[in-house]
């Protein structure tokens, strides 16, 4: 197991904005090959971005074969991220998706309904339909309506698994998360003025594969939001909530076990 005189240090990026939207394939594929000097990115796109990509796609397009494609999106231009630094080289990182503009806006159920019906994907070898989403209607564990964020794209390069990074990213993202509820509420689209300010709800679409390890950070399998499948590998939604009722910056929230 690799170590280091120096302590993990870990950096926390703003919403980088559409500009990481832009970057061409060319620099993302360089980064799936060690060794490989990148193309100049676009002046817009900041560095730490960067570095959180130098450690997804190494982890999820290399080592779990998801799509080159598929691995930038529009959540990425409005999350905040978390970048864990060793020796000032990325090895680990996650993202906090900010409340989604539909989740929030009129409450429908019916919208929610509404895209369920579409989330029908392949059959599997047993001739099951493999949804593509999560349901999107009212659980047990969810009121269909209550904002949330969504913690995501977690990732620890191979060589440094193992030491609790992953979940210091964790607890340090969603402690400020606690005191920085205002920053996670706006989806920065006109005519949503209006949408309920976040109140503590977090969901991880996790892998089930390391569902036990999502359950020992604190999150709880929702079993109405069914399995689905991304990127050929099967999600489960989980929640967790946090103590979001002091809003003093600066001053760490306090982190509750799940709902």
């Amino acid at each position: 197991m690799p170590t280091s005189s120096n302590p993990i240090k870990i950096t926390r990026l703003p919403p980088p904005g559409p500009a990481v939207l832009s970057i061409p394939t060319s620099l993302l594929s360089s980064l799936t090959e060690p060794g490989l000097t990148p193309p100049t990115p676009p002046k817009d796109v900041p560095p730490p971005y960067l570095s959180a990509l130098r450690v997804r796609i190494p982890v999820f397009v290399t080592e779990q074969r998801c799509s080159l494609a598929g691995e930038l999106d529009a959540d990425d231009a409005r999350s905040w991220h978390w970048i864990a630094f060793d020796n000032d080289q990325p090895v680990a990182t996650l993202r906090l998706v900010p409340v989604t503009a539909e989740v929030v806006v009129g409450g429908a159920e019916q919208e929610f309904v509404a895209m369920e019906k579409e989330c029908v994907g392949l059959p599997d070898k047993d001739g099951r339909d493999k949804r593509s989403e999560p349901y999107h209607g009212a659980t047990a564990m969810w009121d269909g309506r209550e904002p949330f964020i969504k913690i995501g794209r977690m990732a620890t390069l191979a060589s440094h698994r193992g030491r609790g990074i992953a979940q210091r990213l964790i607890e340090e993202s969603l402690a400020w998360a606690a005191t920085h509820g205002a920053d996670l509420s706006s989806p920065g689209s006109e005519g949503l003025e209006n949408i309920p300010q976040w109140s503590g709800l977090v969901l991880s679409h996790a892998q089930k594969s390391v569902q036990e390890w999502w359950g020992k950070m604190g999150f709880e399998v929702d079993e109405g939001l069914g399995a689905w499948w991304e990127e050929g590998i099967e999600h489960v939604g989980m929640w967790r909530r946090v103590d979001a009722t002091d809003r003093a910056r600066g001053e760490r929230g306090r982190i509750t076990r799940p709902l």
